[in-house]
C-alpha cells in the first residue's frame, strides 16, 4: 500500500497532538500581530481639545478619516481628553502618547449604558501606547451599590476581530469591566497595566473585571500587571498563552463561569499572583457548563492568596456538605473539568489550601499537582473527583485540621481523610 507525504504528515500531527493531550501543556503557534498602514491622524487636528467638554466626534473623525485612507494611526498627544463613545474599524492603530488620557464623560453626562470603546467584525486593530484609559468609576460604583440593577459602560468592548493587538497602556477605574474581548482570533495583549480600587470610604469597584476573554482562538497574553475589582484575568476559548504577569487584588485567573462552548490548551506560567482572593480559579454550574480540559498551570508563585485553588461545578457558592447531592441527570450543558496539571507551585500565607468540588454526575478527573507546595491555615477539600495525584513532593501544610479531606474521590500521593 502506498503511502503518501500528507498521509505521512497527517499521521505525525496526530501522534503530537496525543503527546501534548498527554501532557496537557502547548504553546500556541505564533501569534499574528496586525498590520497598520503608515498614516498618522492627530486627533488635535479635527477639533480635538483639552478644553473641550466631549471630544467623541473630534476623534472619530479622526477615526473615520483614517479609516477613508486605508487605515492608520490615530494619535492620542499628551493631556487629558474628556470624550463620549468611540468606535474603532479595520486598520486602525488607537495610539496614546505618554502622558495622554482618554477620560470617560463622568456619570450623569454619559449616554446611558453605552459601552466606550468599540470595534466589532473587523481586521487588523490595534490600541497601543504609554498613555491612560480613565473610565471615572467611582460615582458609577457608588450608584451601583445604591442601584443593583444599574447597567454600567464597559470601558473596552471588541468582538469578532482577526488581528487585534492591545499594548502598553494603562487603564483605571472602569465603570464595569475592563477589556471584553469575544470570538476573535490572533490576540496579543502585552505589557498593559490595569489599576482599579475604591476611594477610602466609598463603594467598592464590584464586577471592574480586568481582562474578559470569551470564545477565543490564539491569545499571546504576557507581562500584564493587573488589579481589579473582580477577576483579573478570565480566560476562555482554545491556545491561550498566559504568562509573566502580576496579579494583585481580584479574584484571581480564572475560567467561568459560563464555559458552554468549551475551554481547551491554556497555559499559564511564570504568574505572580499578591492578595487575590483565588489564584487558580475555575468555576461553572449546572445548566452554564461545558468541557474544560488541557490545561497547564507552571511555575507559578502565590503570596497571602485566601484560596490558592478553587475548581467549582456550584459556582456562585458551594455545598456546605459534599454528602446531600445525589447527582442529577449529566447534560450537554453540565460543567466539565478534566486534564489539568499544576506545576511548581508555591503558596503561602493562604486561608486554606483549595476546593476541588465536581458533581456526582460529573467528577472532576485527571488533576495533578507536580511539586506544588501549599501553606495554608486550613487544607484541601476534594469531594466528587477522579485521579487526582500529587506527585514530585507535593505537599499541604496547614496549621489546624487535615492537610487534605475527601468525599467521593479517589486520590495518591499523599496522607488524606475522608468526610467529615
Amino acid at each position: 500500500m502506498k503511502i503518501t507525504q500528507t498521509a505521512l504528515a497527517c499521521a505525525l500531527l496526530l501522534a503530537i497532538a496525543r503527546e501534548t493531550q498527554a501532557q496537557y501543556w502547548t504553546t500556541p503557534a505564533p501569534v499574528t500581530l496586525p498590520s497598520i498602514p503608515s498614516g498618522t491622524f492627530n486627533i488635535t487636528s479635527y477639533g480635538a481639545s483639552t478644553s473641550s467638554p466631549n471630544n467623541a466626534t473630534a476623534i472619530q473623525n479622526a477615526i473615520n478619516t483614517a479609516a477613508a485612507a486605508g487605515g492608520g494611526t490615530v494619535q492620542v498627544p499628551a493631556g487629558t481628553f474628556l470624550t463620549g463613545p468611540i468606535h474603532l474599524t479595520n486598520n486602525i492603530n488607537l495610539n496614546l502618547a505618554s502622558g495622554a488620557t482618554l477620560k470617560m464623560l463622568p456619570y450623569g453626562v454619559w449616554p446611558g449604558s453605552t459601552f466606550f470603546i468599540t470595534c466589532y467584525r473587523s481586521h487588523d486593530v490595534e490600541i497601543s501606547g504609554a498613555g491612560t484609559i480613565d473610565g471615572q468609576g467611582q460615582a458609577w460604583w457608588n450608584a451601583f451599590a445604591a442601584n443593583p440593577a444599574l447597567a454600567r459602560p464597559v470601558q473596552m468592548d471588541l468582538g469578532a476581530i482577526t488581528g487585534l493587538e492591545i499594548t502598553g497602556i494603562r487603564l483605571q477605574n472602569s465603570p464595569s469591566p475592563h477589556i471584553r474581548l469575544n470570538y476573535n482570533t490572533n490576540v496579543t495583549v502585552t505589557s498593559v497595566t490595569i489599576y482599579t480600587v475604591p476611594a477610602p470610604g466609598q463603594s467598592p469597584a464590584k464586577n471592574t473585571d480586568g481582562v474578559d476573554m470569551g470564545n477565543l482562538f490564539k491569545v499571546y497574553f504576557a507581562n500584564n500587571s493587573i488589579t481589579c475589582g473582580d477577576d483579573n484575568v478570565v480566560t476562555g476559548g482554545k491556545y491561550i498563552d498566559v504568562e509573566n504577569c502580576t496579579f494583585g487584588a481580584g479574584h484571581g485567573c480564572s475560567i467561568g463561569s459560563h464555559t458552554e462552548d468549551g475551554v481547551s490548551f491554556v497555559t499559564v506560567h511564570n504568574c505572580t499572583f499578591n492578595g487575590t482572593t483565588v489564584g487558580i480559579r475555575m468555576k461553572s454550574a449546572r445548566g452554564q457548563g461545558g468541557v474544560v480540559q488541557y490545561l497547564a498551570y507552571n511555575n507559578n508563585t502565590m503570596t497571602s492568596v485566601p484560596h490558592p485553588i478553587w475548581i467549582s461545578s456550584y459556582y456562585p457558592a458551594d455545598p456546605t456538605d459534599p454528602t446531600l447531592d445525589s447527582g442529577e441527570t449529566y447534560t450537554s450543558t453540565t460543567p466539565v473539568w478534566k486534564h489539568i496539571k499544576v506545576q511548581s507551585l508555591t503558596a503561602t500565607g493562604s486561608t486554606d489550601a483549595g476546593t476541588l468540588f465536581g458533581l456526582p454526575e460529573s467528577r472532576i478527573s485527571d488533576v495533578t499537582f507536580d511539586n506544588v507546595k501549599i501553606s495554608a491555615t486550613t487544607g484541601m477539600n476534594i469531594y466528587h473527583a477522579n485521579s487526582i495525584v500529587f506527585t514530585n513532593g507535593s505537599s499541604v501544610s496547614v496549621s489546624s485540621g487535615y492537610p487534605v479531606t475527601i468525599y467521593d474521590a479517589t486520590v495518591s500521593g499523599i496522607s488524606t481523610h475522608i468526610y467529615p
